[in-house]
């Protein structure tokens, strides 16, 4: 597949990004209310648990997919960069959402998850910028 048709098709994948990064901050806001309001929303926790999968389902494979499908590697990683880590950021979101629905559990290790996972995409992000921007020496300027 030519560059031209990745291009395109990374466009679609942006698009889809955004729906799904808005889903993610809608139930971040969502599980923030309950926090300040739960003795008013008494099915909000057991119908969270469904919502926060789907959100995941459509937010961590697709990250995964545009970093190593084999298809996605003829586009240099610096084009589709962004969009991986917005799908990592709008998996992340959701877990924290998840987190805050359960805060008033004894969560300790899932906070540490929460904040463990921040630091991974933060540093990721990081790695691979440095690594792709690295000056190159060439032969022939």
């Amino acid at each position: 597949m030519d560059t031209d048709q990745l291009e395109k098709q990374l466009q679609l994948w942006d698009r889809f990004l955004y729906m799904v990064l808005g889903a993610s901050i809608t139930f971040l806001i969502m599980s923030l209310s309950f926090l300040l309001n739960g003795s008013r929303w008494s099915g909000f926790e057991s119908d969270a648990g469904g919502v926060w999968q789907w959100l995941q389902i459509f937010a961590t494979p697709p990250g995964f997919y545009l970093l190593w499908g084999k298809r996605w590697k003829a586009l240099p990683l610096v084009h589709r960069l962004n969009t991986i880590f917005g799908y990592f950021i709008a998996s992340w979101l959701s877990l924290l959402a998840l987190g805050i629905i359960t805060s008033h559990n004894d969560s300790g290790g899932f906070n540490f998850l929460i904040f463990g996972t921040a630091i991974l995409i933060v540093a990721g992000y990081l790695w691979i910028r440095k690594r792709t921007t690295a000056p190159r020496d060439e032969m022939f300027p």
